[in-house]
Protein backbone atom coordinates (compact mmCIF):
# COMPACT_ATOMS: atom_id res chain seq x y z
CA UNK A 1 0.00 0.00 0.00
CA UNK A 2 1.77 3.06 -1.17
CA UNK A 3 0.20 5.22 1.63
CA UNK A 4 1.20 3.40 4.93
CA UNK A 5 5.17 3.43 5.37
CA UNK A 6 4.15 0.29 7.90
CA UNK A 7 1.48 -1.69 8.92
CA UNK A 8 0.24 -1.80 12.79
CA UNK A 9 -3.18 -3.16 12.22
CA UNK A 10 -5.89 -4.19 9.81
CA UNK A 11 -9.49 -5.32 10.04
CA UNK A 12 -12.24 -6.70 7.81
CA UNK A 13 -15.76 -4.67 7.51
CA UNK A 14 -17.58 -6.13 4.95
CA UNK A 15 -16.12 -5.49 1.28
CA UNK A 16 -13.78 -2.36 3.11
CA UNK A 17 -10.66 -2.97 5.37
CA UNK A 18 -9.11 -0.86 7.40
CA UNK A 19 -5.39 -0.63 7.75
CA UNK A 20 -2.94 1.26 10.24
CA UNK A 21 0.21 2.73 10.42
CA UNK A 22 2.48 5.35 9.94
CA UNK A 23 0.91 7.53 6.56
CA UNK A 24 3.53 8.45 3.83
CA UNK A 25 4.28 12.14 4.17
CA UNK A 26 3.11 12.80 0.11
CA UNK A 27 0.28 10.82 0.41
CA UNK A 28 -1.22 12.32 3.49
CA UNK A 29 0.15 15.80 2.18
CA UNK A 30 -1.87 15.27 -1.53
CA UNK A 31 -4.80 13.54 1.05
CA UNK A 32 -5.20 17.08 3.19
CA UNK A 33 -4.82 19.14 0.12
CA UNK A 34 -7.17 18.18 -1.94
CA UNK A 35 -9.89 17.89 0.32
CA UNK A 36 -8.92 20.76 2.11
CA UNK A 37 -12.34 22.62 1.59
CA UNK A 38 -14.81 19.55 3.23
CA UNK A 39 -13.65 20.38 6.90
CA UNK A 40 -16.01 22.61 8.66
CA UNK A 41 -13.36 25.22 8.97
CA UNK A 42 -10.39 24.45 6.14
CA UNK A 43 -7.55 22.90 7.28
CA UNK A 44 -5.43 25.81 5.10
CA UNK A 45 -6.56 28.36 7.07
CA UNK A 46 -5.86 26.84 10.58
CA UNK A 47 -2.37 24.79 10.01
CA UNK A 48 0.68 25.38 8.60
CA UNK A 49 -0.34 22.53 5.64
CA UNK A 50 3.41 21.41 5.58
CA UNK A 51 4.17 21.44 9.02
CA UNK A 52 0.89 19.58 10.23
CA UNK A 53 2.06 16.63 7.14
CA UNK A 54 5.16 16.30 8.23
CA UNK A 55 3.40 15.52 11.95
CA UNK A 56 0.93 13.41 11.03
CA UNK A 57 3.25 11.07 8.91
CA UNK A 58 5.84 11.06 11.73
CA UNK A 59 3.57 10.63 14.86
CA UNK A 60 0.10 9.44 13.72
CA UNK A 61 -0.94 6.23 13.87
CA UNK A 62 -3.54 6.55 10.55
CA UNK A 63 -6.27 4.38 10.48
CA UNK A 64 -7.78 4.36 6.66
CA UNK A 65 -10.63 2.58 4.92
CA UNK A 66 -10.12 0.78 1.54
CA UNK A 67 -11.74 -1.03 -1.02
CA UNK A 68 -9.72 -2.35 -4.28
CA UNK A 69 -6.78 -0.31 -2.95
CA UNK A 70 -8.61 2.59 -2.74
CA UNK A 71 -8.76 4.53 0.02
CA UNK A 72 -12.30 6.15 1.40
CA UNK A 73 -11.69 7.79 3.94
CA UNK A 74 -8.98 7.98 7.30
CA UNK A 75 -8.80 9.04 10.53
CA UNK A 76 -5.26 10.21 11.95
CA UNK A 77 -4.63 9.85 15.31
CA UNK A 78 -2.21 10.05 18.45
CA UNK A 79 -1.05 6.84 20.33
CA UNK A 80 2.36 7.44 20.93
CA UNK A 81 2.72 8.26 24.60
CA UNK A 82 1.61 5.54 26.51
CA UNK A 83 2.38 6.38 29.69
CA UNK A 84 -0.82 8.12 29.67
CA UNK A 85 -3.11 5.32 28.62
CA UNK A 86 -4.84 8.14 26.47
CA UNK A 87 -5.23 8.39 22.42
CA UNK A 88 -6.22 11.69 20.26
CA UNK A 89 -8.04 11.77 17.08
CA UNK A 90 -6.94 14.99 14.98
CA UNK A 91 -8.39 14.66 12.01
CA UNK A 92 -11.39 12.31 10.41
CA UNK A 93 -12.60 12.34 6.43
CA UNK A 94 -14.54 10.53 4.36
CA UNK A 95 -14.56 10.73 0.89
CA UNK A 96 -18.15 12.49 -0.75
CA UNK A 97 -18.91 9.40 -2.69
CA UNK A 98 -18.14 7.23 0.01
CA UNK A 99 -20.58 9.22 2.09
CA UNK A 100 -23.61 7.06 3.73
CA UNK A 101 -21.60 3.75 3.63
CA UNK A 102 -20.54 3.45 7.02
CA UNK A 103 -17.11 4.42 6.90
CA UNK A 104 -16.78 6.90 9.52
CA UNK A 105 -18.48 3.21 11.43
CA UNK A 106 -15.71 1.23 10.44
CA UNK A 107 -12.68 3.72 11.21
CA UNK A 108 -14.26 4.37 14.74
CA UNK A 109 -14.57 0.88 15.65
CA UNK A 110 -11.03 -0.32 14.20
CA UNK A 111 -9.50 2.83 16.37
CA UNK A 112 -11.47 1.83 19.40
CA UNK A 113 -9.82 -1.96 19.11
CA UNK A 114 -6.78 -0.84 18.28
CA UNK A 115 -6.48 1.72 21.53
CA UNK A 116 -7.82 -1.37 23.42
CA UNK A 117 -5.28 -3.62 22.06
CA UNK A 118 -2.71 -1.51 23.31
CA UNK A 119 -3.70 -0.17 26.50
CA UNK A 120 -5.38 2.60 25.85
CA UNK A 121 -8.31 3.56 28.07
CA UNK A 122 -9.79 6.39 26.51
CA UNK A 123 -9.71 8.64 23.57
CA UNK A 124 -9.57 11.95 22.85
CA UNK A 125 -10.99 14.34 20.24
CA UNK A 126 -12.40 18.03 19.55
CA UNK A 127 -15.50 19.09 17.60
CA UNK A 128 -17.76 21.82 16.71
CA UNK A 129 -21.52 20.90 17.67
CA UNK A 130 -22.26 22.80 14.49
CA UNK A 131 -20.99 19.91 13.14
CA UNK A 132 -24.45 18.39 13.69
CA UNK A 133 -23.77 14.58 11.82
CA UNK A 134 -20.16 14.55 13.28
CA UNK A 135 -20.80 15.73 16.68
CA UNK A 136 -24.07 13.02 16.82
CA UNK A 137 -21.70 9.88 15.47
CA UNK A 138 -19.45 10.52 18.65
CA UNK A 139 -22.22 10.32 20.68
CA UNK A 140 -24.11 6.81 19.05
CA UNK A 141 -20.28 5.64 19.22
CA UNK A 142 -19.89 5.93 22.56
CA UNK A 143 -17.91 9.63 22.68
CA UNK A 144 -19.36 11.67 25.71
CA UNK A 145 -19.07 15.64 25.65
CA UNK A 146 -16.17 16.27 28.71
CA UNK A 147 -16.16 20.26 28.09
CA UNK A 148 -18.26 22.76 25.72
CA UNK A 149 -16.10 25.50 24.59
CA UNK A 150 -16.82 28.79 22.83
CA UNK A 151 -18.48 28.65 19.67
CA UNK A 152 -19.77 25.19 20.22
CA UNK A 153 -16.26 23.49 20.22
CA UNK A 154 -16.49 20.84 22.62
CA UNK A 155 -14.44 18.32 24.11
CA UNK A 156 -15.23 14.40 23.88
CA UNK A 157 -13.57 11.32 25.21
CA UNK A 158 -14.55 7.68 24.27
CA UNK A 159 -13.98 5.86 27.55
CA UNK A 160 -13.03 1.64 27.11
CA UNK A 161 -15.73 -0.28 28.18
CA UNK A 162 -14.88 -3.66 29.46
CA UNK A 163 -18.35 -5.17 28.40
CA UNK A 164 -17.78 -3.87 24.86
CA UNK A 165 -14.38 -5.72 24.02
CA UNK A 166 -14.53 -8.81 26.08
Amino acid sequence: MNFLRDTSFEAEFGEWKVVAGHPEKSFITEYIEAYDKDFYIPLSTRVNMEAFSQKLSDLSTTFFVVKDGVVGGLICSYFYQPETKKGFITLVHTKHENRGQHLSVYLLDALKQFAVENGFECVDLFVSKQQVAAYNLYLKHGFEMVEEGENGRCAMRWKKSYAEFK
